[in-house]
């Protein structure tokens, strides 16, 4: 009889500036967070791996921290190194089904196929195919990215188990918490400075896109406006304490702020006037990917929209785009309903937010004999 065993591996997940690490560990409840660790890099990640040798040091001061177990890792890339093609196809009469993606796969790719690797997350059938048509959300990266990251990871004295991608990770985290039914979801993830959209079913992803929009830009506009100088944690303050609320100090629905003096009203205001212009640019973007899934499938109910990341630190976030999209919408900040192991704190205002995609990158088990 075989004896499987198998471990939570380190998720490092790699962003455009900022590195987030998570461990779990198996308890009778579930999982528990064995360790966390956030490191901010002094300067943007390079498209070439080799040019960051900061990242080696950062991630070694990271995995220091005393609560992680193993050298074992698995690993999202950053997203400039990654293409996301969304294809379809017909399978040939004298080739495989792989030969037919990555015949398709060739005719998108910016650099020679034989330089790609490729994975495809979502793979269905079409539905008014003759059996041999499909629909596939195909990820491409350069063979010598993953190779130089997987070196890189190794000089920081990390084994990559896995490469994954951030819609993986996404989907296995809203799965673990939430049920899943027939009908599509969105899913957003909101990072510093940039977001992922994805739009899902239970067994397809019938849209995904990264887009070159993150908090960051809400914070610089804070600063500029407020004169806050480089006061950064007072913009993100500014962000959790008033947000978005402004638009509902009157409305009946309004349970958090019954009697707002001049001075709550005043600053609700002038953040809600500084920030909804970028904002309503994000919400321009989710009406894109709505009526692109829309022109392929009329009468589409979506069930809702799960925002994860930064979108749980911007006050009433969820509420400005279920008014704007007409879709219930939640923020959510998976990071306060899983247990913590001794040790273990959520950092700063924060509270762990931006954790989310490390978070179900760690959910990802290695099993061996």
């Amino acid at each position: 009889m075989l004896n499987f065993k198998s471990k939570y591996p380190i998720g490092i997940d790699i962003g455009s500036r900022n590195i987030y690490a998570v461990q779990l560990k198996e308890t009778r409840q579930g999982f528990a967070v064995r360790a966390l660790a956030h490191r901010e890099l002094e300067a943007e990640i390079e498209s070439i791996p080799d040019a960051n040798p900061g990242l080696v040091d950062a991630v070694k001061k990271m995995t220091k921290n005393r609560n992680f177990r193993g050298k074992s890792a698995v690993l999202h890339i950053p997203v400039k190194n990654i293409s996301v093609l969304p294809i379809r196809f017909k399978v040939g009469a004298t080739e495989t089904l792989e030969e037919a993606i990555l015949r398709e796969s060739e005719k998108y790719l910016s650099f020679p196929l034989e330089e790609a690797a490729l994975d495809y997350p979502s793979l269905t059938p079409e539905v008014d195919g003759d059996g041999d048509a499909y629909r596939a959300t195909v990820i491409a990266v350069r063979r010598k990215y993953i190779e130089q990251y997987l070196q890189l990871m190794k000089q920081a004295g990390l084994t990559v188990e896995a490469v994954d991608y951030r819609v993986s990770s996404l989907i296995r985290l809203y799965k673990h918490f939430h049920k899943v039914t027939k009908h599509p979801v969105i899913l957003c993830y909101i990072g510093y400075f940039e977001s992922m959209l994805a739009v899902v079913t239970e067994d397809s992803i019938i849209g995904q896109r990264i887009i070159p929009w993150g908090v960051h830009e809400l914070i610089e506009k804070i600063l500029a406006n407020l004169e806050l100088l480089k006061a950064k944690d007072n913009a993100r303050l500014l962000l959790k304490t008033h947000g978005l609320a402004y638009e509902d100090l009157e409305s009946a629905d309004n349970s958090d702020d019954r009697a707002p003096d001049a001075t709550m009203v005043n600053m609700r205001r002038a953040i809600f006037q500084v920030i909804t212009p970028s904002i309503d640019e994000l919400v321009f973007e989710f009406h894109k990917m709505i009526s692109g899934v829309m022109s392929e499938k009329q009468h589409t109910a979506f069930e809702g929209i799960y925002m994860y990341g930064h979108a749980a630190l911007i006050h009433h976030f969820d509420r400005y785009f279920e008014r704007r999209l007409n879709i219930p919408t939640r923020c959510i900040n998976p990071m306060t309903t899983v247990a913590l192991s001794d040790g273990n704190k959520l950092p700063g205002i924060d509270e762990g937010a931006p954790f989310a995609l490390a978070l179900g990158l760690a959910m990802r088990k290695v099993t061996w004999l």
